[in-house]
């Protein structure tokens, strides 16, 4: 399952907001609450603790962390018990792209944000809304976010 938006703002600009591990929730208003265990949020194999929006407490390990190709990859480690809808194996892939405008890419003004995510379920449907939500109400915290700070220098 895969989505991505189109921001009005440089790639530098956004990639600097995602890459923190812990700051989901001052762009993702499904997400409550986030804290670091074994961190900083930036070291791979550190554990974000979420509770999002009906409540829940989900446990990521970050992955991957890449400023050269502007990546940033994480697993589900633990989910609330018990669930509904049951999922495991779950990986997920944010990536900024500068927008390309035949200059330098440190010169782009806009940028693409795409997330994925694989995962097994009994309930694929269900649980490709439940992400999609999740993943859409993070693009329009980013769009809102990005647009009331001002532009790095």
């Amino acid at each position: 399952m895969a989505c991505d938006t189109e921001l009005a703002t440089s790639a530098a600009q956004t990639w600097e907001l995602i890459r923190n591990f812990n700051a989901m929730p001052s762009w993702n208003d499904a997400v409550r609450q986030s804290h670091i265990e074994n961190g900083p949020a930036d070291r791979i194999g550190c554990l974000r603790v979420l509770v999002f929006d009906d409540g829940s407490r989900w446990i990521h390990r970050l992955t991957g962390l890449s400023d050269v190709d502007m990546k940033l990859q994480y697993r589900i480690v633990e989910t609330p018990q018990p669930m509904a809808m049951p999922i495991w194996n779950y990986c997920a892939e944010m990536c900024v792209i500068a927008a390309y405008t035949g200059r330098a890419s440190s010169d782009a003004t806009s940028c693409r944000v795409t997330w994925q995510a694989s995962f097994e379920t009994l309930h694929p449907e269900k649980m490709n809304l439940r992400a999609r939500q999740v993943f859409e109400r993070g693009f329009v915290g980013l769009r809102r976010l990005l647009a009331a700070e001002p532009a790095s220098k």
